[in-house]
């Protein structure tokens, strides 16, 4: 897999199905905490595994990451990244004002959240390709960038070398907070879905 593999309206279909999945997510989550979140259109990118650590973040920067499998119809790894600051802002969004924090309160925020992401992006695929999938139950974790990546890798020998990021902007109060998806198929599995489409 690699960007220059793919025509613009494949690219474009991705972005689509991310935008749609985006943008359900946004209502859930603001139904869940009955306050407004808008999710901004996706940007998409395909990097070798080498290349992130260039382009996106040191291997040796802490993160806070969720972690979700994609089975069914198609299979890969979710990963869901954060620094610090994005986390406690996401983890605010998600709690009531009054509401005490403890540190496993924040992680099952953050878990919550990327379940609706996550699920919200495969509904809008599943929908689209009359296919089925279905996610894994989130864990969460806090390491460095290299070592979460590098696990998702390890898991299996059949991941592709290179990596999906979908990356989004919550607006939440007025404030932009970053974050980042990243999708690491198994070989094959992208280019099985555009058939499936016809594209």
């Amino acid at each position: 897999m690699n960007k220059d593999d793919y025509t613009v309206l494949q690219l474009d279909i991705i972005k689509e199905l991310a935008n749609v999945g985006g943008g359900n997510a946004a209502t859930s989550i603001s139904q869940l905490i009955s306050k407004r979140v808008d999710m901004t259109v996706p940007t998409i990118d395909v990097l070798n595994y080498n290349e992130i650590y260039e382009k996106i973040m040191p291997d040796d920067e802490m993160v806070n990451a969720v972690i979700m499998r994609m089975f069914g119809d198609a299979e890969g790894i979710f990963l869901f990244i954060t620094t610090d600051d994005a986390s406690i802002k996401l983890i605010d969004m998600m709690l009531p004002d009054d509401f005490k924090l403890t540190e496993e309160i924040g992680a099952s925020a953050i878990k919550e959240l990327v379940n609706i992401i996550v699920t919200s992006y495969l509904n809008a695929i599943s929908k689209m390709m009359s296919i089925n999938l279905i996610s894994s139950v989130p864990s969460y974790t806090v390491d460095m960038f290299g070592a979460i990546l590098s696990s998702a890798y390890m898991e299996s020998e059949q991941y592709d070398e290179n990596v999906m990021i979908i990356k989004n902007q919550f607006i939440y109060q007025g404030d932009k907070i970053e974050s980042a998806l990243y999708f690491v198929p198994k070989p094959g599995v992208l280019s099985n879905l555009f058939k499936i489409i016809g594209v």
